[in-house]
């Protein structure tokens, strides 16, 4: 039986870089960069002008060095962790943690990737055997608050941000294998794939969208399609996969930069009526039904859905910023429980007047579940 989650198309091995402000401003006196530079990349120099003008503006992106070589400087002034990254690969892991399979078809494969991939996802390699080299996409990610001051340049970060920087060969030759992948979603009821936004060469991209076309039709007609949006380097390739592969598509997912980007203007992402505004840009645009935003923000956030999610990880939630969970569907199942079995115990009392004692019943039943979950998730 094959697995009921499948993902494509796009995975790397990510160095993510553990942010020290020292770093980069003893970057910026080696290298003698100044204020009315911070613009745009070809050498490291240039790099970091990029990432500091992003950081300044407390804007997230996507940077792409022509040379391989210098992704690998840049993390090298930093402490970092290898860990593998792609929307689709970090889905999978997230969803082995849980308990589910996934099938998955890489863009890339190596002693990285061999290593890092957990067991339960089935790994399709989108490249040959032989094929061992790493391009590492380099995480810089800062918090909010932090001052930079070297050289004339002194700011403040005014929120936390994450750049990515890549120079990866696989990505901007990513296959699909429509094939041999397609042979693997026969039984697939959840499709996420990424959108090609490192593609430069537009007969690439065209390439590879008709081949993720034809790779739909191995779905069954009730799989759910989602597609992640990206940074696109080349912005108007952006409006050419919409077309080709919203009409396909059922859950449109974006971060917020990638939904400024979008429309073509920064908002701000805590104004309601600028992001409904927004939303309805996207969603007449490119007619998939849900538009799905990620950003990251210092707004108390909600849990919707929380019955059946394990105490550990509802733990690890509260301390990301949940600060709020809904358990209705337990709380309501164990509600009608308790009601089923008060009448059926006085199915056969005579006295009506003994429904009265069904609220007292019921919140004997439910009080000590109440307090269960107040003691063990809320330390009351």
């Amino acid at each position: 039986m094959g697995k009921k989650i499948a993902m494509g198309f796009h995975t790397c091995v990510d160095y993510e870089l553990v942010w020290d402000t020292a770093v980069a401003e003893e970057a910026i006196r080696a290298f003698d960069i100044h204020a009315a530079e911070l613009h745009e990349v070809a050498s490291e120099r240039e790099l970091w002008i990029g990432c500091l003008a992003l950081l300044q503006a407390g804007i997230g992106g996507e940077m792409m060095p022509q040379d391989p070589k210098v992704c690998i400087d840049f993390s090298d002034r930093f402490r970092y962790e290898i860990t593998l990254g792609g929307t689709a690969t970090r889905a999978a892991i997230v969803l082995d943690k849980m308990g589910y399979g996934s099938a998955l078809q890489t863009s890339c494969y190596n002693r990285h990737v061999e290593r890092l991939m957990p067991k339960l996802v089935e790994v399709l390699p989108g490249v040959p055997a032989d094929h061992n080299d790493i391009y590492p996409h380099v995480v810089l990610q800062c918090a909010g608050g932090v001052r930079v001051h070297a050289n004339d340049i002194d700011f403040v970060t005014p929120r936390e941000n994450r750049i990515l920087i890549t120079s990866d060969l696989d990505s901007l030759h990513i296959p699909v294998l429509d094939q041999a992948f397609g042979a693997m979603l026969g039984d697939c009821e959840v499709f996420l794939m990424w959108c090609f936004s490192e593609i430069l060469d537009r007969d690439i991209l065209v390439d590879r969208v008709e081949k993720t076309r034809r790779l739909f039709t191995h779905l069954p007609e009730d799989a759910l399609i989602v597609l992640e949006d990206g940074c696109y380097v080349k912005k108007d390739f952006r409006y050419y996969v919409h077309e080709q592969l919203c009409p396909h598509a059922h859950i449109l997912s974006m971060n917020e930069d990638e939904l400024q980007e979008y429309i073509g203007r920064r908002i701000d992402i805590l104004d309601p009526d600028a992001v409904i505004q927004a939303l309805e840009t996207v969603h007449k645009n490119s007619g998939i039904p849900l538009v799905l935003v990620h950003a990251a923000t210092d707004v108390p956030l909600v849990l919707h859905g929380g019955s059946g999610i394990p105490d550990d990880q509802l733990l690890v939630a509260f301390s990301k910023g949940i600060n709020k969970f809904n358990l209705g569907t337990d709380y309501l199942r164990r509600y009608f429980t308790a009601l089923k079995e008060f009448t059926e115990e006085n199915a056969k009392n005579p006295d009506p007047v003994k429904v009265i004692n069904m609220p007292a019943y019921v919140q004997a039943k439910l009080q000590p579940y109440v307090e269960d979950r107040l003691r063990t998730l809320c330390h009351f």
